[in-house]
């Protein structure tokens, strides 16, 4: 998904060089790790949507087989796609803010974004209407101040909340950059930067053990019911907060040349986080399959509000970030179509009449072998939403969209 670029261009990961405040920049970078996170995400997206990760249950009903399938792959590796790109995106804008300073916010990131969240939302809602039948819902929209804003903040319910979610991050980097830029001590920024990621991560616990005090330890009162039905709404964009500071933690140690290479420090910092994810990623596998914790349609860890994915997603950009090896010509051309993937996929997921599921042909294949089913719309999904993006990559008003 290559809206993770901070330039017209929503393809480029690159960085500017500089000596010194005063010295122009010397050299622009590619970040090459970047690409394959976007390649290898953008597809795990489509891989989750069309149920591809739910395959080796489908081969071999078990215990082993059911873990791998809900938890490992759809649980992790489908849920850490938003906060990867969310990771990238940050880093990305924090280092064009340090050359560029409040005028690349105003006048390129924020508009971009908007664009961006504007054009899919109001498209996916469009479609909606004409082809799925579902004008009654969208008429819903106008019907009270609390449905109107759940419908901006979810895009519609659907895989375009990560849209909204951008801009509210990007403010919040904003809004820490320029109190940074009054802070003369890098160690001070580096400080407040871990307190804030620690208060941040604080919260989304919290957050998450809400609904055992409501539900099951019998404590009832109009704050915690508020509280509780925030956290078990998928499309709160409180839940990416921790990545704000992640980013801005990597962005202020990558400007002090801690990156440059793999020292003992930095791999004890891998390490780390390695085990923090795994730590949680076990405590939350644990609590979810007794029911203690947030479930969202029947599926344990089906949800962004889980430090597991915080520094398991860390961990992944630091990865790429220092990672010095070249990039397939394959792998960047998936790259470059991530955003389209991102986009255009919901088209083709979408649930009605038009969707894949739906169509005579791919009906039957899902009833004569699932797993095929299962695969061709995989590869259909996929290989069609490149098309569309490379069409609309040829038409000068719609690229800036892919």
């Amino acid at each position: 998904m290559k809206i993770s670029s901070d330039s017209s261009n929503s393809g480029e990961s690159t960085r500017h060089v500089s000596a010194s405040k005063d010295t122009p920049a010397k050299k622009e970078q590619k970040f090459e790790g970047f690409d394959v996170l976007r390649a290898i995400f953008s597809i795990a997206i489509v891989a989750y949507k069309t149920k591809v990760f739910y395959i080796p249950e489908m081969l071999i009903p078990s215990a082993f087989s059911y873990f791998l399938s809900t938890y490992l792959l759809s649980g992790m590796v489908g849920a850490l796609a938003v906060p990867v790109f969310l990771q990238i995106s940050l880093f990305l804008f924090y280092d064009k803010s340090r050359n560029l300073g409040l005028g690349y916010f105003v006048h390129k990131r924020l508009p971009r974004i908007l664009s961006l969240y504007l054009f899919w939302v109001v498209s996916i809602t469009v479609f909606d209407v004409l082809f799925v039948g579902k004008f009654e819902a969208v008429r819903g929209v106008a019907s009270s101040p609390k449905a109107f804003l759940e419908f901006i903040v979810s895009g519609n319910s659907t895989p375009y909340f990560f849209f909204f979610s951008l801009i509210f991050v990007t403010v919040l980097a904003e809004i820490l950059t320029l109190w940074f830029s009054k802070l003369r001590e890098i160690s001070t920024k580096i400080y407040i930067s871990y307190y804030l990621l620690f208060g941040s991560c604080t919260l989304l616990f919290a957050f998450s053990t809400i609904e055992p005090f409501v539900n099951h330890v019998g404590i009832q009162s109009s704050p915690l019911n508020t509280l509780n039905n925030l956290a078990n709404w998928d499309y709160n964009p409180l839940n990416f907060l921790p990545y704000v500071f992640t980013a801005a933690i990597a962005a202020q140690e990558q400007n002090e040349g801690k990156l440059a290479e793999m020292t003992r420090w930095l791999k004890l910092k891998l390490v780390s986080l390695l085990v923090l994810a795994l730590i949680f990623f076990a405590l939350e596998s644990t609590l979810t399959s007794k029911g203690l914790l947030i479930q969202v349609d029947q599926a344990p860890l089906d949800h962004y509000m889980r430090l597991s994915l915080v520094f398991g997603s860390w961990l992944l950009f630091y990865l790429a970030l220092l990672s010095k090896y070249q990039v397939p010509a394959l792998i960047k051309f998936i790259s470059k179509c991530s955003l389209g993937i991102y986009g255009f996929h919901v088209f083709l997921t979408f649930k009605g009449h038009f969707s894949l599921e739906y169509l005579p042909t791919v009906k039957g294949i899902f009833q004569a072998d699932s797993i095929l089913g299962v695969t061709i719309t995989f590869l259909v999904t996929l290989i069609g939403s490149i098309v569309l993006t490379l069409v609309f990559k040829r038409v000068v008003w719609l690229r800036k969209f892919v």
